[in-house]
C-alpha cells in the first residue's frame, strides 16, 4: 500500500459501489499531504484517519467486519444440517432468504443462540479492515516527522580573519539557518557550506551600518560551477552548471542581523549573501519591498560589546568588480584587494 497513493489507485483498493463517497475522504487524507502545505496537527490527523477506517468498516463489503448477529438455535441447525462443508454461495435460496428474514428478528432473538454464518471471505475482509486501521497511521506519521525533520534549524559557525594583518586572530559569527523561513535558500546554503564554497571567502563589499556582502569563492572552478556558466567550455561543463534559485516569498524583515541572498533580479539567488547591519526593512532602504527574502539570523558575535560584523574592513566599499573576482577567484583578491576581512573556515555544528 503506497504512502501517497493517487486516487485512481485509491478507488481501485476501495472497490466497491459502496464506497464512492468515500474516495473523497481518503483523497484528503493520502494524496493532499502531497502539495507543498504543511502538515496538519497530529489531532486532526487523527480524527480524519478514524472517520476514514470507520466508515470502511461499517459501508465497504470489501473491507468490513462481519456484524455478529444471533440465530435462533433451530434455524442455525437447520441451515448446516449435513451439509456444513458447503460455502455460503452453495447455500439453496430458500435458506438464503431465512438468513435475511431472521436479521430482522435477532434483536429479539432468545439466549439460547448461535452466531451467523462466518465464511473464509468474510474473515480475509476483517483481516484486511484491520491491518488498514493499523498501518496508516505509523506511516503518515513517519512522514510527518521526516518533513519537520527537514525544516529544523541548524547551525553555521563562521571563522573570520578580520584583520588581514593578524592570521592567527580568528573571531566566530554563530548563525543559526531557518529553513522554515525560506527552504529554498536554506537549502542551498547548507550545499554550498558542505561544499567548501565559502572557506577562504572575502567580504568584498562592506557598507558600514548597511550590509556586509560575501559569496565569490576563492576557487575559480566553482564560480564557474555556481555563480556563472562558461558556455565556451563545451556541452559537458555546461551541463554540471547550476541553476538559479526560484523566488520565495519573504516571511521575515530584513532586520538587524539576518542574512539574505543577494539577487540581480526574479529567480537570480545564486551563492552571494549579504548580512544586514542595521534595519533595512522599511526606510531608507526598503528591501522588504524589494523582496530580499531572510532565511538566517547571526545568534552569537553581533553583542554591542563585541560586534564582529562592525569590525569587518569597508575601507574598499563597493569597487571590487565581481565578474573579475569571479573568474579569477582569490588571486584576483589578494592582489588588487589584499586588507580584506575573509571567512577563512565555514561548518555546520
Amino acid at each position: 500500500q503506497p504512502i501517497n497513493p493517487s486516487p485512481t489507485y485509491t478507488t481501485k483498493f476501495i472497490g466497491n459501489k459502496q464506497c464512492n463517497k468515500l474516495n473523497t475522504y481518503v483523497y484528503a487524507y493520502y494524496y493532499l499531504p502531497q502539495r507543498k502545505t504543511k502538515m496538519m496537527p497530529n489531532v486532526i490527523k487523527f480524527f480524519i484517519l478514524a472517520v476514514v477506517s470507520v466508515a470502511n468498516v461499517v459501508h465497504c463489503s470489501a473491507f468490513a467486519f462481519q456484524q455478529q448477529r444471533s440465530l435462533p438455535t433451530t434455524t442455525a441447525s437447520s441451515l448446516y444440517g449435513a451439509s456444513k462443508k458447503q460455502s455460503y454461495e452453495e447455500i439453496p435460496s430458500t435458506q438464503t432468504e431465512i438468513i435475511h428474514n431472521i436479521n430482522a428478528e435477532c434483536s429479539t432473538a432468545g439466549a439460547d443462540t448461535k452466531p451467523v454464518l462466518a465464511t473464509r471471505r468474510n474473515a480475509m475482509n476483517s483481516c484486511l479492515s484491520l491491518l488498514t486501521m493499523a498501518t496508516c497511521l505509523p506511516l503518515r506519521e513517519a512522514v510527518a516527522s521526516d518533513e519537520d525533520t527537514s525544516l529544523q534549524p541548524f547551525t553555521v559557525i563562521f571563522s573570520i580573519q578580520v584583520d588581514s594583518k593578524k592570521p592567527d586572530e580568528l573571531s566566530e559569527l554563530e548563525i543559526e539557518v531557518r529553513p522554515d523561513w525560506a527552504p529554498l535558500a536554506a537549502d542551498r546554503f547548507k550545499q554550498l557550506i558542505e561544499l567548501g564554497f565559502y572557506k577562504d571567502c572575502p567580504f568584498f563589499r562592506v557598507l558600514p551600518g548597511y550590509i556586509a556582502q560575501f559569496g565569490v569563492s576563492a576557487n575559480p572552478d566553482l564560480n564557474k560551477e555556481w555563480m556563472y556558466c562558461d558556455t565556451a567550455a563545451g556541452e559537458e561543463v555546461v551541463k554540471l552548471c547550476k541553476q538559479p534559485l526560484p523566488d520565495e516569498p519573504r516571511t521575515q524583515p530584513n532586520k538587524r542581523g539576518t542574512l539574505s541572498f543577494a539577487t540581480s533580479g526574479k529567480n537570480t539567488r545564486r551563492t552571494q549573501i549579504f548580512i544586514n547591519s542595521g534595519n533595512n526593512g522599511g526606510p531608507p532602504n526598503f528591501l522588504d519591498a524589494q523582496n530580499f527574502v531572510p532565511f538566517a539570523r547571526i545568534v552569537r558575535g553581533m553583542e554591542d560589546s563585541n560586534n564582529i560584523v562592525k569590525q569587518l574592513n569597508g575601507e574598499y566599499g563597493g569597487k571590487v568588480n565581481q565578474g573579475k573576482a569571479a573568474y579569477y577567484g582569490g588571486e584576483y583578491f589578494e592582489k588588487v584587494f589584499p586588507r580584506l576581512s575573509v571567512i577563512r573556515d565555514a561548518k555546520i555544528i
